[in-house]
């Protein structure tokens, strides 16, 4: 998968400040292999140490995305190229620059394209966006990322240097770039400096921002559509089936997968996922006892609620449907087309005048939806009219559904 690195660049201290040729002051990092072994890289400048550490753990790297203020450590880049030697003169002069905290676009995009022709194939994107105090300058970054990360790329974030609230913009930056850009991937990497013991800095990766993003996502996902889906598959449970055949309305066939996925154990040493199995516990309650017709009543409540008022009043029709064929017919099979029609006619049938127009109401309303008819009834249009008449509609639909047992007993 192509990469892409994203780097905050701070500024750097100088190992003899008198001398201002002088080198700047290095550290060891130390990084742990995927294997778990070690590797060991002295630099001065993290991001350079991170891209090495990359390449030697076989991540493909497409771009490095370095973004920093007039005051940061601009000239180190060169440390990436195989042969830092190789542009000097360039370094020099853009080192100047730093010293004196004036970088300005023009100098930055002229160290740009040095470094580039001698970094091939890593491209760089030097982006001065400023200390993000302000607003522009907080837009700086969105704008720097949305134009340099490419789409469908994984990205690595070094989040070392800089100001430490520039990172937290980034990463939700990112959350955004996951829709907008697709991204899928995102790990991040701090050399934690204060933790060194003498020479050697550990540096820390943060597999758990993955893991949250991932369950954010499954856990809005549940909320908006009532797909538990994702949020299974974060707890390695595979729910495609339980999710299938329940979305398409084969509740009775849905509730063995769905007990199945029940039985995944709330208390967990990881609190992300202790989180995420309590939201999949409470979403397939229903198997404990729902009727078919309770079940639908709750998946258009959750549409209702979400605003996807073409699955909630489908289903809300459904739901009474089911609801007074199983309380007139209760040997009969609720999954019948006969029995919905059957159902049905007794509903017009047997309601009393108020509760009949409603139901009139609602069918009609039902029928412009899921046909894209036009009804004769002339409050109909009314109730299209506005989100707050069609939201009215369903919620008294609803509450008939929770009369009908009395309405017709009587």
């Amino acid at each position: 998968m192509p990469t892409t690195v994203v780097s905050f660049l701070g500024t750097g201290q100088k190992q003899n400040p008198q001398d201002s040729r002088s080198g700047y002051r290095t550290t060891t990092y130390r990084f742990t292999r995927p294997d778990g072994g070690e590797f060991l890289n002295t630099t001065s400048l993290f991001g350079t140490a991170l891209i090495r550490f990359l390449r030697e753990t076989n991540v493909a790297i497409d771009r490095w995305i370095v973004l920093g203020t007039s005051a940061s450590l601009w000239s180190e880049l060169n440390q990436v190229l195989p042969r830092p030697d190789d542009v000097i003169e360039q370094y020099c002069q853009i080192d100047d620059r730093v010293i004196a905290r004036n970088v300005d676009q023009t100098a930055l995009e002229a160290w740009q394209q040095t470094l580039n022709t001698f970094a091939v194939p890593l491209e760089l994107r030097l982006c001065l966006t400023g200390e993000a105090l302000d607003p522009a300058s907080q837009q700086q970054i969105a704008r720097a990322l949305f134009e340099n990360i490419p789409r469908g790329n994984d990205v690595i974030f070094d989040i070392s240097h800089g100001f430490r609230h520039q990172p937290v913009i980034a990463t939700f930056l990112v959350s955004l770039m996951r829709w907008t850009h697709h991204i899928r991937s995102v790990r991040l990497f701090s050399g934690v400096f204060e933790a060194r013991q003498g020479d050697v800095t550990p540096v820390l990766e943060l597999p758990i921002c993955q893991e949250l993003v991932d369950a954010t996502e499954a856990a809005a996902t549940l909320a908006l559509t009532g797909n538990f889906e994702p949020l299974a598959r974060c707890l390695g449970r595979d729910a495609e089936m339980a999710w299938f055949l329940e979305n398409i309305n084969q509740v009775g066939n849905a509730r063995r997968y769905a007990q199945e996925l029940r039985e995944v154990a709330i208390e967990n040493p990881d609190a992300v996922r202790s989180q995420l199995a309590a939201l999949l516990h409470e979403r397939l309650e229903w198997v404990q006892g729902y009727r078919f017709a309770d079940r639908m009543r709750q998946s258009a409540s959750t549409a209702l609620a979400c605003g996807d008022y073409f699955r909630a009043i489908i289903l809300g029709y459904e739901a009474i449907l089911i609801r007074a064929g199983q309380f007139l017919y209760p040997n009969a099979d609720p999954l019948s087309y006969q029995s919905r029609q059957d159902a049905e006619s007794a509903l017009f049938a047997q309601l009393p005048g108020d509760e009949r127009e409603l139901l009139m109401d609602f069918q009609h309303t039902r029928n412009v939806c899921a046909h894209g008819t036009r009804s004769n009834r002339a409050n109909i249009q009314q109730i299209l009219r506005t989100p707050a008449e069609f939201r009215s509609l369903v919620e008294r639909a609803f509450t008939l559904f929770d009369r009908l047992p009395q309405l017709l007993s009587t």
